[in-house]
């Protein structure tokens, strides 16, 4: 009789125990994935009588489930809504019967502020259809009172706040941290607006870059009081004065300063819809969420064999990994064959919302364009927030250009950057470098050692070619002479509505006034049409891939308090600034609007 050993049987039984445990785990798992994702797929039904209830205080793409934000972790949240759809959503209920009127319940936004500019315009389009639109706030943030304004009554918590205080940037400099640390930058650029690289080589704003922002940010809140002008009646004078005294800082003023309509909480809201529905008091109202309706909604698109492509370009333009919202040369180079291999595409939209990135792809991109240019297929470009710089680059050869009167775009410049670690190791950590070479150049640009002059020369070329080729690519693709070229150029940002005094865009309007130029480009009266790149989202598979490349930046963008955001956006806008040994055209920051 075998003689059991109690030393190995213990450890046996505990892990026969925990395999048991984790087994029931992932079946528990599975099943509750199982439960979710089906309960995802499920069309809500639209009841008589209903309300839109529009809660905008997520992400935003420009093409839904274009973002990494349904992956990994947060996989389990609907997929976000994109902005064409959302005005899709909003158009189609003008003429839904059952939708009787829209309700918005937003205290902050995150979007940029041509996404909130388009918003409002289909908004304002629904109520000029005859619907009511309310909205309640327990606080406005700047660009959620911007987007509520459109509403017939505006409702705010009788402790809340509208927090109107203009449009301002702080942008941190590190010059002197880094001179701290022992760490020199080595930057090289073209165009005295180009101020990418300021918070690495200077202790303050340039007056250049101190002059386009104030320029920028002026555009922008002009059209911010021409729009509360127009959906509540107070003159910009008003306005402004209201933003320099804080004239909304709590609701009882915001009521004086006619901000608002009614001071309330959400419950009365609900009794007033429901006056205005004709519901008695003891009924509850039927409201539709934006998910929901949704689901619901199918819109039909007509089968003509004539197909216009929208390709959305949207995110920083890289040289590396295929991830969504990102705009990369392997990706959109299989879009782009696609359409240059499709006998039935009559016409070409380009949907672009990008501060720019790697100057290489950049090119890449605007090659691919000029072939399906050359095949005789038009092709017209719609700015969305930015398209700036490397942005711009790949817009600048459309046969026509559209952008929003807020658009971010221009920034026509290009900048490359290199740390010197050198002081660092050798005087603080006390670590020398030796080397052997068979050339000079042999370890050229390496961080630990302070560039020879023939390296900073090289480097500094390598700039000036780039940006000669960016300036002959604008100048041949807008008609416009070289020398007057490189005057609106300089790396200097406009807004669209300067964009277009200065010949960079054609016309100022959204995606749908570009779909229906390209319509007339192309000749053509009926037509299908077709979207790029295709989203193929799957769970499980870009979970274990989101947790092999981490995904902590989809996760920082949920969880995070908006300070917290902004200290940590800036932070990656640092790191991929310094993407090492890749020249780049990007816009100098990505500026965040309360």
């Amino acid at each position: 009789m075998e003689k059991r050993n109690t030393s190995t049987f213990t450890p046996s039984l505990l892990g026969s125990c925990l395999g048991v445990i984790v087994s029931f785990a992932l079946i528990a798992l599975i099943i509750t994935l199982s439960v979710i994702f089906g309960s995802k797929g499920e069309t809500t039904s639209v009841r008589k009588n209903s309300v839109l209830h529009l809660r905008l205080e997520g992400i935003i793409p420009e093409k839904t489930g274009n973002t990494m934000d349904e992956n990994a972790f947060l996989a389990i949240q609907d997929e976000a809504i994109g902005l064409q759809r959302l005005c899709n959503i909003i158009k189609h209920a003008e003429t839904d019967s059952k939708i009787k009127g829209i309700f918005l319940e937003n205290n902050s936004v995150t979007m940029g502020q041509a996404t909130l500019y388009a918003i409002s315009n289909q908004l304002k389009a629904f109520k000029e259809s005859g619907k009511f639109i309310y909205s309640y706030a327990d606080m406005h943030s700047q660009s959620s009172y911007f987007l509520c304004s459109v509403s017939d009554s505006m409702f705010l918590n009788p402790q809340g706040m509208v927090d109107l205080r203009g449009f301002g940037t702080m942008v941190p400099f590190l010059k002197n941290t880094l001179d701290k640390l022992g760490i020199k930058m080595e930057v090289f650029y073209a165009g005295d607006f180009k101020s990418a690289s300021e918070p690495f080589r200077l202790d303050k704003m340039s007056d250049e870059n101190k002059l386009q922002i104030k320029d920028f940010l002026n555009d922008m809140k002009a059209l911010m009081l021409e729009t509360i002008k127009t959906n509540r009646g107070l003159a910009p004078e008003q306005v402004n004065t209201i933003m320099n005294e804080y004239g909304g800082r709590s609701a009882k003023r915001a009521l004086e300063n006619k901000l608002v309509d009614k001071l309330c909480h959400r419950s009365t809201v609900d009794e007033i819809i429901k006056t205005k529905l004709g519901i008695e008091a003891d009924k509850k109202i039927h409201f539709v969420s934006l998910e929901n309706y949704n689901k619901s909604v199918k819109i039909k698109d007509s089968k003509s064999d004539n197909k216009i492509a929208v390709v959305y370009l949207e995110g920083e333009i890289a040289y590396g990994e295929d991830n969504k919202g990102v705009i990369t040369k392997n990706k959109y180079g299989k879009v782009f064959t696609k359409i240059l291999e499709d006998k039935e595409v009559k016409a070409v939209v380009l949907r672009v919302n990008s501060p720019g990135g790697d100057a290489f792809t950049s090119e890449v991109i605007w090659d691919y364009i000029e072939k399906v240019k050359a095949k005789g297929i038009p092709v017209v470009a719609s700015m969305g927030d930015y398209a700036a710089s490397g942005g711009y680059y790949i817009s600048c050869g459309a046969d026509y250009i559209y952008s929003q009167p807020n658009t971010l775009t221009g920034s026509i410049g290009v900048f490359a950057m290199f740390p010197n670690f050198s002081s660092l190791t050798r005087d603080k950590l006390g670590v020398n470098f030796d080397t052997v070479k068979t050339n000079d150049l042999a370890v050229a640009l390496s961080p630990f050692h302070q560039l020879s002059e023939k390296e900073k020369n090289i480097m500094q070329e390598s700039v000036l070619e780039i940006y000669d080729l960016f300036l002959n690519r604008v100048s041949t693709g807008r008609k416009l002479s070289l020398d007057s070229t490189k005057v609106i150029a300089r790396g200097r940002v406009w807004t669209g509505s300067k964009a277009k005094t200065l010949g960079l865009v054609d016309e100022l309007g959204g995606l749908e006034e570009a779909i229906n130029k390209s319509k007339d480009l192309a000749k053509i009266s009926e037509y299908s049409i077709v979207e790029y790149p295709g989203i193929k989202p799957d769970f499980l598979s870009e979970l274990m891939r989101e947790l092999d490349r981490g995904g902590e930046e989809e996760v920082i963008k949920h969880l995070a308090t908006p300070e917290e955001r902004k200290i940590y956006n800036f932070i990656q806008q640092s790191r991929k600034i310094l993407t090492p040994n890749r020249v780049q055209t990007r816009l100098p920051f990505i500026p965040e609007f309360n």
